[in-house]
């Protein structure tokens, strides 16, 4: 009975394994690997919502006439831009630009969950996310090494609706050529109307270190940026002090003024998206 249930284990982790591989991409992780090798792509923005919900690569590009890509990804952290930005090199993707939100996350060496779970999947075929979920996964032994352990672990992402989801190849709603995903509305109580950020900051990152190695070893400019916060934040002098330890920072935090164009105090709306894409495009001499 053990052997049988080990072998079930075992036809089940390679099925999911290779649809998951073989499927449309049903999120940044998935899009970003399928990629071909030596693309060009101009510029490249990464972080987290504070990228995904307000970078629109469209208009850059209309702007620009510059390839543009938008990779931030919900409740990214430093660890998680550390492995995009590694995956990107890995596939030797031209890139001319790279853009990096970093506000508080400055503070923070850990990873998202939601980056973890849709990198699973490739822990045995791709060496970079592999060396991405030693870092991260306080699961990696039984992830790497116990058959079909990953899928029912994370069933939440990665279960049967998930697999049947790329199965049939349901596509996300999200166009991943483009990244951007737009919010509606407006900041309307005031819980969503206030944010205040940390009052002392860390003396290093190690991401960010790293980051940058990486970039100068691969001829990237890369450009640190703070999306703009609404009227309600408190700063506390903490984009002043990340400004001393990143000389290519640029604070935007107060570039936006009116709070109809927030979803909430972090988050700008889709017109606000807009706005502040086309105001930084200017800013930054793109």
């Amino acid at each position: 009975m053990l052997v049988g249930i080990f072998a079930a284990m075992f036809i089940l982790d390679l099925i999911y394994t290779e649809v998951y591989i073989n499927s449309i991409s049903r999120n940044k992780t998935q899009y970003l690997l399928k990629l071909d090798e030596g693309e060009k792509i101009d510029y490249v923005f990464l972080g987290s919502s504070r990228v995904e919900n307000t970078i629109v690569s469209t208009k850059i590009e209309t702007l620009t006439g510059k390839r543009t890509l938008n990779l931030g990804t919900q409740s990214a952290k430093l660890e998680d831009i550390n492995l995009f930005l590694r995956l990107l090199i890995a596939k030797r993707i031209n890139l001319e630009r790279l853009f990096v939100q970093v506000d508080y996350i400055y503070d923070i060496n850990s990873n998202s969950e939601i980056v973890r779970s849709q990198a699973l999947p490739f822990i045995r075929k791709n060496k970079v996310i592999e060396d991405y979920l030693k870092k991260v996964d306080s699961n990696y032994f039984f992830n790497y090494y116990v058959p079909f352990y990953r899928y029912a672990a994370n069933d939440y992402k990665l279960g049967f609706r998930g697999f049947f989801a790329s199965l049939v190849g349901k596509e996300s709603n999200t166009d991943f050529s483009d990244g951007f995903v737009p919010l509606y509305g407006s900041i309307k109580d005031e819980i969503h109307s206030r944010y205040e950020l940390p009052k002392s900051i860390a003396g290093s990152n190690r991401n960010i270190s790293e980051i940058d190695s990486l970039c100068r070893a691969n001829d990237i400019k890369v450009t640190y940026f703070c999306a703009p916060f609404c009227s309600g934040l408190q700063a506390n002098g903490y984009l002043k002090k990340l400004k001393s330890k990143l000389p290519n920072f640029e604070d935007f935090s107060t570039l936006i003024s009116d709070d109809f164009l927030f979803q909430s105090c972090g988050h700008l709306n889709n017109h606000g998206a807009e706005v502040f894409t086309e105001q930084l495009v200017k800013q930054l001499n793109l």
